[in-house]
């Protein structure tokens, strides 16, 4: 199982009975955040599950539960072939993705979605410069479908690949004028500049943090340059 999905209780009940016919259940984790991970340490206390994630991956203590952390190229077997740990940091700085040989398809966590042209980029200093990296990285591999965690396949994988890396560069370019327009603005206030004073409040920290990170891949360039 990849990214069992958020600690509710309803929904581990009924992936456990999912699960129940199994001979031997592995959860993978593309990342920590709690709607893809957050079910899963109750899960496998329930199954009796390996959990398996990036090596920096934080884990709860004292229990049962078997962890084993993966890296790139590691491989995880399961009853329809082998499924490949790799790296592909950005949304998150721990960050996996597991590629299915056999069938070409590659599981993507968050670093596209099913739907749109766009994921959360704005995690940690670096991310942007990750990400970019990243979407090469997969493009790289020519697989035939992706399966994001949100939404459905992606059959047409190098187009909406290249669709996210326009999309992020376009925000760049956003930040860069705003940035010349406004020189002494904070994120904050460059935020509201590009997305305009309207944005809904749960995601105002969301766009200043991608601001933020904007300006540190600029800023990086520039010292490069």
């Amino acid at each position: 199982m990849v990214d069992p999905g958020p600690d509710m209780e309803n929904h581990i009940r009924a992936l456990s009975a999912a699960l129940k016919p199994a001979r031997e259940v592995r959860i993978l984790l593309t990342h920590g955040h709690s709607d893809h991970a957050g079910a899963a340490w109750a899960l496998a206390q329930q199954t009796g599950a390996s959990l398996l994630a990036w090596a920096s991956y934080q884990f709860p203590e004292g229990t049962d539960v078997t962890v084993e952390m993966l890296k790139e190229g590691d491989r995880v077997p399961t009853d329809h072939g082998e499924l490949v740990a790799l790296e592909i940091p950005g949304h998150t700085r721990d960050h996996l993705a597991f590629h299915w040989v056999e069938a070409g398809a590659l599981f993507v966590g968050d670093l596209l979605l099913g739907r749109g042209k766009t994921t959360w980029i704005g995690e940690y200093p670096g991310c942007v410069e990750d990400y970019l990296n990243s979407l090469e990285k997969v493009d790289a591999l020519g697989a035939r479908v992706l399966y994001p965690s949100h939404g459905p396949p992606v059959t047409s994988p190098a187009s909406t690949l290249e669709l996210y890396r326009r999309h992020r560069l376009a925000r760049l370019e956003e930040v860069r004028a705003a940035r010349l327009e406004h020189p002494e603005a904070d994120p904050v206030e460059l935020a509201t500049a590009i997305y305009g004073s309207e944005i809904p409040p749960k995601l105002v920290k969301a766009a200043e943090d991608s601001v933020a990170t904007a300006l540190f891949h600029l800023d990086q360039q520039e010292v490069s340059d």
